[in-house]
């Protein structure tokens, strides 16, 4: 049986070797240090003018990735300017793929300073290349620094970054307190678009904050099987919330309640992330009454098998929607099918699910730093006992966590119907595609180690061993970049979920322009244009998905007129300074005005309707 991969200190088996450097810079030069995970490599003083500082450290960084044949993933930087630290940071990473970490003043002699800030450095580096989100003790999530402004407005259409701006300084103006509850700070969806937001805002200078809960074991098995899982109607029938889950549930809630109070006791705006903090919102309402709260779902709910009384949807939406129906608004993917019927109309708004065009899933990526991560995923292929991934082939792939809703056990069957069609064309092996199924975890989720040992197991039945060896299973940690490679190396993307509120990985293929063949389910026939920059397939139709995949392998004119349509088709809704646009619209309003009429629709067009009588009222 294959194990998924763990990166620690304690193993030394990949040959990929992390580095961490600490900078500081005086008038006169800076120091530079470089660590690794054995020590100390190396430090020195470099005299130069302010000027030439820059080009230097970056030639030194990559003489060190040279001589040290490893990588650096991250520098800790020390200095006076804080704008020179800002700006150096998002040349680092946009250009060097390195993680820029700004660390406050030290006291210590200047290369004693650089080889301190090495050394904190690494010591964020939990597992070797992804660093710890750092929370405060309040369970602030505070996102790395990575971009400048300069570097949003260049992926931005003028108009909007403009509208951003307009929004953001009013926001100021007004000091709206802005504050979100999630339940992880990684994992999944909303943790990548809270860390690109807060990161966004922070550089607008917009007062906002990201809190996630304090984690519990039993507490999550409730809310992923009993509240999720039933909701999306992927649980069993005989799934249901019974007396003990409900109790688990609130005993987690009230120790969180008291935890979180000093977050939203003075709160203007509070944003509830999914079903997990709901919870809260009465205490909300008690501890700060003139608050505005705002429920965000971000998952499919069948709104159908809710209405139906005894199902256990019912069961679970009477459980939650007490809590849930105090908020002022509720936003949804848009379609009206996910919202109960229960949420009045006026509260309810649309908003689809966003990705960041400069974080580490979408960014580009040099040769060099893509070949790098291609070596990096084979080396954690080898380490969970199987054979590398050949990116000479082409391969399918689908990016999802490990959950019963994400239709893995269709994907393996699609790409079986495949190869059986293919291997009638008699083409040589150079030719054949291979299958990638990778994905991530999150603390919330106990049901993911279930999915892939089933997944696994799925791979040594007769029916699918044949194929066992080009098809590569692995739940890798958070390195976006990675995942950025094997998406943009792909030859089609998959998402065969068979319940799905809104995919970004789907946004992320198609940014890249990556095909798509997906199922027709949930939010996602709203990203794709059938048969134009990918193919919608009815549920379950695990044949023609292969027809679909096998029409794009043997139709190089189809291929690339679909690929070029991914491209420009993308539209700039589902990218962070929309999304960041829409939250703030939602929260000024509702700070000064007191409420939002949603009356079901899209918040952009809200925005549009309201910049529109603004103009009306200035002429």
């Amino acid at each position: 049986m294959l194990s998924h991969p763990v990166l620690s200190r304690r193993e030394k088996k990949f040959v990929s070797r992390p580095l961490y450097a600490g900078i500081v810079w005086d008038e006169k030069g800076f120091a530079i240090a470089l660590s690794a995970e054995d020590g100390l490599i190396s430090s020195e003083y470099v005299a130069v003018i302010s000027k030439e500082m820059s080009g230097r450290v970056l030639d030194l960084l990559k003489e060190y990735e040279r001589q040290q044949q490893a990588k650096i993933v991250a520098v800790g930087m020390r200095g006076k300017s804080l704008r020179w630290s800002e700006s150096f940071g998002a040349r680092l990473w946009l250009k060097r793929d390195i993680v820029p970490h700004l660390l406050f003043p030290s006291h210590k002699s200047i290369i004693k300073s650089a080889e301190d800030a090495a050394k904190i450095v690494m010591e964020q580096y939990a597992d070797a290349w992804i660093a710890r989100v750092i929370l405060s003790d309040l369970h602030a999530v505070r996102p790395s620094h990575l971009v400048q402004l300069k570097d949003h407005r260049r992926v931005t259409p003028k108009n909007d970054f403009l509208l951003l701006q307009k929004l953001a300084e009013h926001s100021r103006q007004l000091g709206t307190k802005i504050v979100f509850f999630s339940s992880t700070p990684n994992g999944g969806g909303v943790a990548l678009m809270r860390h690109a937001l807060i990161r966004l805002y922070r550089l607008f200078g917009v007062d906002a904050s990201w809190y996630v809960m304090s984690p519990n074991e039993e507490a999550f098995k409730v809310t992923k099987l009993k509240f999720h899982n039933v909701l999306q109607a992927i649980a069993p029938k005989s799934t249901v919330l019974n007396s003990q889950d409900k109790a688990v549930y609130k005993d987690w809630i009230g120790y969180n309640a008291e935890f979180l109070l000093p977050a939203y006791r003075n709160a203007d705006v509070v944003i509830i992330d999914d079903p997990q903090p709901s919870g809260l919102i009465p205490y909300i309402r008690k501890a700060n009454p003139r608050a505005k709260i705002i429920y965000r779902s971000h998952i499919q709910i069948r709104s159908d098998l809710i209405r139906k009384k005894g199902t256990p949807q019912s069961r679970t939406w009477s459980f939650l929607k007490k809590n849930i129906l105090l908020v002022d608004l509720f936003v949804s993917h848009p379609l009206h099918e996910f919202v109960p019927e229960d949420i009045p109309k006026e509260k309810v708004v649309y908003m689809p699910a966003t990705t960041d065009p400069l974080d580490g899933l979408n960014k580009e990526l040099t040769q060099k730093q893509h070949d790098w991560y291609q070596h990096l995923f084979n080396e954690l292929l080898s380490h969970t006992g199987q054979t590398v991934l050949d990116f000479n082939r082409p391969y399918f792939i689908q990016v999802a966590r490990f959950d019963p809703s994400k239709g893995i056990p269709d994907v393996i069957e699609a790409y079986r119907c495949f190869r059986k069609k293919f291997g009638d064309l008699d083409r040589p092996l150079r030719e054949t595609p291979q299958l990638v199924l990778v994905g991530n975890g999150a603390i919330d989720d106990p049901e993911g180690s279930v999915v892939l040992e089933e997944t696994l197991m799925l791979l040594e039945m007769e029916r699918y061993s044949p194929l066992a060896q080009d098809i590569k299973v692995i739940r890798v940690l958070h390195i976006d970049q990675l995942l950025n490679m094997l998406l943009r190396d792909s030859t089609v993307a998959l998402q065969l979920s068979h319940r799905e509120g809104f995919e970004v990985k789907v946004t992320e293929a198609l940014a890249k322009g990556v095909p798509v063949v997906v199922y027709r389910t949930g939010g996602i026939p709203l990203q794709i244009k059938h048969e134009i920059n990918g193919f919608l397939v009815k549920t379950g139709d695990t044949k023609r998905v292969a027809h679909r995949l096998f029409q794009l392998v043997t139709d190089k004119k189809l291929y690339e007129k679909m690929s070029q349509n991914a491209v420009t088709s993308m539209s700039h809704e589902y990218w962070t300074v929309e999304n960041a646009m829409k939250w703030l619209f939602l929260a000024t309003e509702l700070h000064v005005r007191g409420n939002v009429t949603g009356n079901q629709q899209n918040v952009r067009r809200l925005i549009e309707a309201s910049e529109a009588r603004s103009k009306k009222k200035t002429f």
